[in-house]
C-alpha cells in the first residue's frame, strides 16, 4: 500500500494523484495548482478534472478569469474516496484495536514511526513499529512472541507492507539513553502513539 498516494490502490495514474490533492484540502484550486501539487502535466490534469466534473464528483466554479475545483463531499461516491484518503488513520485505529482487544498483558508502549507516521511511504516501505515490553515479560516468552508475530502478519494483511518491529524491554530504555541510536531521533520527530505510555514521555531524558 502506498500511504502517500492512497488512491493508487484502485486508480493508478493521473486520477489518483488528482484525487489525493483535492481530498487533502477544502480550498478551491485552479487546474494549474492541482497539476503542480499532483506533479502531473496540466493537460492530463485538466482532462481528469473535466471528467470528474461531468460525473459530479468534483465541483467547478468560475473565479475571475480562472476556474477552480473542489471535491464534492456530498456526492454519493465521495465517502469511499475520503475513507481511502485517510488510510493512515484507519491503520492506526486497527493497530489500537488489535492491541487493546487481543494483547494480555498490554505493551508498555506501541507507536508507528518513520514513513508510515509521516505519510510519505511507498509500496516498498515497511510499516515501522516501536514496541516496548512490560518489565515482567521475557523477550522469549512464547505467548508474547505469538502476539508480536501475529501483529506483523496482521499489518501485512491490512496493507501489503511488511512490519518493521523495533522491540525493546522496559529495562532496555537505559541503553537508549546511553547509546542514542538513530531510532530515538526518529521517534521524537514523527512517532504516532498507538497504545501505552506516550513515546515522548517514555523517552524523556533519552
Amino acid at each position: 500500500m502506498d500511504l502517500s498516494h492512497p488512491f493508487r490502490a484502485l486508480l493508478p495514474g493521473v486520477e489518483s494523484d488528482v484525487l489525493t490533492v483535492l481530498a487533502a484540502s477544502t480550498k478551491p484550486r485552479t487546474g494549474r495548482e492541482v497539476a503542480r501539487l499532483a506533479d502531473r502535466s496540466q493537460r492530463g490534469t485538466q482532462l481528469v478534472l473535466s471528467r470528474f466534473v461531468n460525473h459530479g464528483l468534483v465541483l467547478m466554479e468560475e473565479a475571475g478569469n480562472s476556474r477552480v475545483y473542489t471535491l464534492n463531499r456530498e456526492h454519493l461516491a465521495a465517502e469511499p474516496f475520503e475513507r481511502l484518503a485517510n488510510l493512515r488513520g484507519a491503520l492506526f485505529r486497527r493497530l489500537s484495536d488489535e492491541v487493546f482487544h487481543n494483547w494480555r498483558p498490554q505493551p508498555t508502549h506501541l507507536s508507528v514511526f518513520g514513513s508510515a507516521a509521516r505519510g510519505d511511504g511507498g509500496l516498498d516501505s515497511d510499516i515501522d513499529i516501536f514496541l516496548v515490553r512490560p518489565g515482567d515479560v521475557e523477550a522469549d516468552e512464547e505467548e508474547w512472541r505469538e502476539r508480536v508475530e501475529g501483529l506483523a502478519n496482521a499489518v501485512f494483511r491490512w496493507t501489503g507492507n511488511h512490519a518493521g518491529i523495533a522491540e525493546v524491554g522496559l529495562e532496555e530504555l537505559e541503553r537508549l539513553r546511553r547509546e542514542q541510536p538513530a531510532i530515538v531521533e526518529s521517534l521524537r520527530a514523527d512517532a504516532v502513539d498507538i497504545a501505552g505510555i506516550p513515546v515522548r514521555e517514555l523517552l524523556r531524558g533519552v
